[in-house]
């Protein structure tokens, strides 16, 4: 759906260091989420604003399949009107545009609900923190129905609690299905939502992969140590808290997890895992067997689904039946370098930790579960 060859910017070759990108090209298809890496100054932000025509690239060209196509921009500014209240915001391009007024509040008051900022639609932006207003604004360019998001370090003004916020919503916004090409320097967010990663290079578009390449088939030295130093100051707990952010998460694991891997849970409680999935369960179920990715998993008691899956894919699905008797302190899963434990009273929750030495540990654990349990029958 959008189409960018050859195109250059140059700003300034100060002590030979390039300001700007040249001779970037690239293809996207609808749905697609890209993640634009790099380090200070590689050109990802000036990229970004050509790519949505608030700059012109010296040359090449950018174009879209369908001249119908529309984007929203997004920054680290927020760009809030400071005189319009949150709905106000929300709903000013849309009406501006439209004769029917009350059916764009509707739809703004849903969107705040469903995104826990219902209780701040009267607010000004000066009442307003960074993280509310940041999600305010990428509520107002959804409400505008782009056919691609784009985002520009749209948390480096944030503190780390209100970065996670911001990053929550655009996770369940690529769940939605939108095209978006975002600028980050978060690598863990990047690893769980992109599809392909870019990544500049003083200007230069060094690589252009899909996300589990780049980050587990890496062979370029420099991206390789650029990893490896943002992974260093990157590693810290998460947590994700209520269906859409449970739905978000498992999906996106499927899609980025490397194909054949295997994922091994322990504690699973029947049917808990699959009712927070809802209607979501069986696309995700349609991924996991796509990508080959197996459960290998201990529980308390089984149901009609685990005895389904293993009767319609037994190389997939491997399940024991744990004694009671038996303490496990959590229902948990890992799988590489990361453990997460999941919780289903009140709301579903998922707890990430990224950490080899945990995940080593919980492995082993996991491992002495598995040989005291019996064959699934």
């Amino acid at each position: 759906m959008f189409n960018v060859k050859n195109i250059t910017k140059k700003y300034s070759d100060v002590g030979n260091v390039y300001r700007g990108y040249k001779d970037v090209s690239f293809r996207i298809k609808k749905g697609e989420v890209i993640c634009i890496l790099g380090e200070s100054g590689s050109g990802k932000s000036a990229l970004l604003k050509s790519l949505v025509d608030l700059e012109k690239p010296d040359n090449g060209s950018i174009s879209f399949e369908d001249n119908t196509t529309t984007s929203s921009y997004v920054s680290q500014e927020y760009t809030l009107w400071p005189h319009l209240t949150v709905l106000e915001n929300m709903t000013l391009v849309p009406e501006l545009n439209s004769s029917t007024k009350q059916s764009f509040r509707i739809e703004a008051m849903e969107l705040l609900e469903r995104f826990n900022l219902l209780s701040h639609a009267g607010n000004y932006p000066h009442e307003l923190s960074g993280g509310q207003k940041q999600r305010v604004a990428l509520l107002r360019a959804v409400m505008t129905k782009p056919d691609i998001l784009f985002l520009d370090e749209v948390t480096s003004a944030l503190d780390p609690e209100l970065t996670k916020s911001v990053l929550d919503m655009v996770r369940v916004l690529a769940k939605d299905g939108y095209t978006m090409i975002l600028v980050t320097h978060h690598l863990s967010f990047a690893m769980s939502v992109a599809h392909r990663i870019f990544f500049l290079d003083q200007g230069e578009l060094v690589a252009d992969q899909d996300s589990v390449s780049f980050f587990s088939k890496q062979i370029n030295p420099k991206i390789k140590s650029f990893i490896t130093e943002i992974a260093r100051k990157d590693e810290n707990i998460s947590v994700y808290k209520g269906r859409e952010q449970f739905q978000a998460y498992h999906l996106n694991l499927m899609r980025h997890l490397p194909e054949g891997s295997a994922v091994y849970v322990a504690g699973a409680v029947a049917d808990s895992w699959y009712e927070p999935m809802g209607d979501l369960y069986d696309t995700y179920e349609k991924i996991r067997h796509e990508r080959n990715i197996s459960w290998n998993m201990v529980m308390y008691a089984h149901g009609k689904n685990e005895q389904r899956l293993v009767s319609e894919k037994p190389e997939l699905n491997q399940f024991k039946l744990m004694s009671r008797n038996i303490q496990n302190p959590a229902n948990y899963n890992v799988f590489g370098d990361t453990v997460i434990t999941q919780i289903f009273e009140d709301e579903p929750t998922i707890i990430e930790i990224k950490n080899q030495n945990i995940a080593d540990a919980y492995m082993r654990f996991f491992e002495e579960l598995w040989r005291a349990s019996e064959a699934f029958k």
